[in-house]
């Protein structure tokens, strides 16, 4: 299988496990309601299972922003041959993009990636007015998007 769509199916998979953890933060919060106490014979406050239930679409946007990532070094590292380590926003932006990119692709990508930024950095916060917030779906469409755009001859 050509890596261009080994790393596609392997973001599509995690927001499938993001479906299925979704699921079971329903259960989860529908038992917390029923029983409060639920967690403490688990070793977990009543606090962290609403914590997991409030978090997961970030958890989940990050993690499919972590393999995004994975990819383009890797396909910057093996298929462009660069042996250097640029930060993100050059890969996205600048070093990989050619002629198949249109710029609405490569500008959501990097908003994607100014959003995942925020989540792990600044997650407390509340985000600029001027900053997009991405769902789980969002963001994977447009992260699948950009990799689509890649070399398909990349092994």
């Amino acid at each position: 299988m050509i890596k261009r769509q080994w790393r596609l199916e392997r973001i599509v998979r995690i927001a499938q496990e993001y479906l299925a953890a979704d699921t079971a933060a329903e259960l989860l919060a529908a038992e917390l309601k029923a029983d409060p106490n639920y967690g403490e014979a688990r070793g977990w406050s009543a606090r962290a299972g609403g914590d997991v239930v409030e978090n997961l679409p970030a958890t989940y946007v990050v993690r499919i922003y972590a393999e995004f990532e994975a990819g383009l070094r890797d396909y910057w590292q093996t298929h462009l041959g660069q042996a250097n380590h640029p930060p993100m926003i050059q890969l996205v932006r600048h070093l990989i993009p050619n002629q198949r990119f249109s710029q609405d692709c490569i500008d959501n990508a990097d908003e994607v990636r100014i959003f995942r930024n925020f989540l792990v950095h600044d997650f407390l916060d509340e985000p600029p007015a001027d900053m997009v917030a991405f769902t789980v779906f969002e963001a994977k469409k447009h992260l699948c998007d950009y990799f689509a755009r890649l070399d398909a001859t990349w092994q």
